[in-house]
């Protein structure tokens, strides 16, 4: 079928077709490992038109309904295609219009004959959606695929990936290198790459023989040469049933280590800091016990304890962040580390009330985390003062409920009704009202019966 499309173009000659012939396969591979639909285009005698003669269509994610080899691409829908043609040019993430009317990404590489000429275009289509994944997958993986398929192309096609690449011959002398591998070699000392063995060349003590015989064992590795950190990889292809070729691909790695290295630094930091920020609030905490041991009046101790728990709850998030340095805390954890801090050190022994923590678990910012720990704290400090005082037993449920848009905390407790207590302007009250309309932007309702119990709802975006 291919053939017989590339012979009705009527541009290609039969050493062409067996090119492009060639590259199915390519592109065959390009479209199991990215999962995306890859073409062969090919000139037509009519400028503004082009043919489609081969389709590489992914089992699962392909962008078509059905495989569109032997249709036409016209220059109006894909110009990135005809620019290529007509430059010699690689086209990346060029807008264009599908065969079935789609609106589609294109990235583009130039397959050229002997005589320097253009003669097919490999096409890999993505969504917009899709682009990043395209752009890491590709740049990871494109070396691996490309090598080591068409010999007679490595020079035009390797210049395109953004990896080093040095090609061997089956003697182990180095017959062509890309830009980027020389490039590289310069700035490590060595001036000439065509015509070095592979032992010159490469990173560690090893046998050409040795990597043709066990491939697997130096499919990739790190390497640390002066100042460069270099991942390592050799691929070996077979050119027929006797002879085998070894591919050098290099690439190289030095900031992403440095960036690496400076993120373990940085997080070791974040991590001192929220210890001694914790720390600082305990300290504050134990300063007010201190004060509430020497004051008479049991009002001024209540205020003490209300104010005690507030710190508290705040170092809860710092205890979290020591651990763990990152910026993300799970809303799960933080409750739950709260509720047995709280229950540990403020409930009246004399009084039997349990807790149950239920719903979704989700990450939240460090700033909402300590709000919404605030917030808890209030609600639940309420409920055990407030709740229970003609009773011996009770119990409190918090319920987490993640939305698309923006996420529920619900706090009930099978007391005797806010209604019963003197507490509806507490100050209690009024930290909750302020904490959710200002800090977590969300809304507040309150629900309570006599004899029943209170439920209180909260909410913030996510």
């Amino acid at each position: 079928m291919l053939r017989l499309l590339c012979k009705i173009c009527a541009t290609l000659t039969p050493s062409d077709i067996d090119i492009v012939e060639q590259m199915s396969n390519v592109a065959t591979i390009l479209s199991n490992i990215l999962d995306m639909d890859v073409f062969l285009d090919c000139p037509t005698k009519k400028n503004e038109e082009a043919m489609v003669v081969f389709h590489a269509r992914p089992e699962k994610n392909s962008l078509y309904s059905k495989n569109i080899s032997g249709e036409i691409a016209y220059r109006l829908d894909e110009p990135a295609v005809f620019r290529t043609f007509e430059t010699g040019l690689p086209s990346r993430n060029y807008k264009a219009i599908t065969q079935e009317k789609a609106n589609v990404l294109q990235n583009i590489l130039p397959i050229f004959n002997s005589l320097d000429e253009v003669i097919c275009t490999i096409i890999i289509e993505y969504s917009e959606q899709q682009k990043e994944f395209f752009e890491k997958e590709y740049d990871k993986k494109a070396a691996g695929i490309l090598m080591g398929q068409i010999d007679s192309l490595k020079d035009r096609v390797t210049e395109y990936i953004n990896d080093g690449i040095i090609i061997f011959n089956k003697n182990g002398y180095s017959t062509y290198a890309n830009k980027v591998a020389k490039s590289l070699y310069e700035k490590l000392g060595v001036t000439s790459i065509t015509g070095q063995s592979f032992e010159n060349l490469y990173f560690e003590r090893a046998k050409y023989n040795d990597i043709i015989k066990n491939p697997d064992e130096y499919q990739q590795k790190e390497v640390k040469i002066l100042d460069f950190i270099l991942n390592v990889q050799c691929l070996v292809s077979k050119i027929n049933e006797d002879v085998k070729r070894v591919t050098l691909i290099i690439k190289d790695i030095t900031e992403e280590k440095k960036y690496e290295e400076e993120l373990k630094i940085k997080t070791v930091f974040i991590k001192e800091i929220h210890h001694r920020v914790k720390n600082n609030l305990q300290t504050v905490a134990s300063l007010l016990r201190i004060q509430k041991r020497r004051v008479k009046s049991l009002e001024t101790k209540k205020i003490l304890d209300e104010t005690i728990n507030r710190i508290l709850s705040i170092a809860i998030t710092h205890e979290i962040l020591s651990a763990t340095g990152i910026e993300n805390i799970s809303i799960k954890q933080i409750l739950d580390i709260l509720c047995k801090n709280y229950f540990k050190n403020n409930i009246d022994r004399s009084k039997k009330i349990d807790f149950e923590i239920v719903g979704d678990e989700f990450f939240i910012s460090s700033d909402k985390a300590t709000s919404v720990a605030l917030v808890v704290n209030e609600i639940v400090q309420n409920a055990t003062e407030h709740a229970f005082v003609t009773r011996d037993s009770g119990k409190i449920d918090i319920t987490i409920k993640k939305g698309e848009k923006s996420s529920k905390i619900t706090v009930s407790d099978n007391g005797i009704g806010m209604k019963a207590t003197e507490n509806n302007d507490s100050m209690g009250l009024l930290i909750i009202s302020s904490l959710v309309k200002d800090k977590l932007k969300g809304n507040l309702e309150i629900k309570s019966q006599k004899d029943i119990g209170t439920t209180i709802e909260f909410d913030f975006k996510n």
